[in-house]
């Protein structure tokens, strides 16, 4: 999950930009795009540097995030999807959280019928936070 809601708003704002086939995007293109969106929905004046959006992308390439954005450079210069249907909103969930849902809804199953609803609420909570994780990070 991105360390705020800032690098988040970088995150998505560069998604967008990449996902646009009719544009050719250089780094100072997205430091624009980057400081526009961060003015447009929060106000901030100061901008984002180019170090901040290299460092986005490295980021976005990574799987510290799960995005492993296939992010290539072409002509030493500009920016783009190496497939050119790739986004970081339609990023796939993990193994983990799909076997956490699937034990979740098992679980709730089993234990509605019993009428253990400490259990039930443990499962819930659990499952709600890791659904919660999905949704911000998308």
């Amino acid at each position: 999950m991105p360390a705020n809601k800032n690098a988040l708003i970088r995150y998505k704002t560069i998604d967008r930009c990449l996902r646009n086939k009719y544009r050719r995007w250089t780094l100072d293109d997205l430091v624009e795009a980057c400081s526009d969106a961060l003015y447009d929905m929060e106000g901030i004046v100061k901008g984002v540097s180019r170090r901040t959006v290299q460092g986005d992308l490295q980021m976005m390439r990574s799987d510290k995030l799960g995005y492993y954005a296939p992010i290539e450079v072409y002509d030493n210069k500009y920016y783009r999807y190496a497939n050119p249907d790739y986004s970081i909103t339609n990023t796939p969930i993990s193994d983990e959280d799909y076997n956490l849902i699937v034990t979740a809804v098992r679980i709730i199953e089993e234990y509605k019928e019993d009428g253990d609803i400490d259990k039930l609420d443990e499962v819930l909570a659990r499952v709600r936070d890791k659904l919660n994780y999905l949704l911000r990070v998308v």
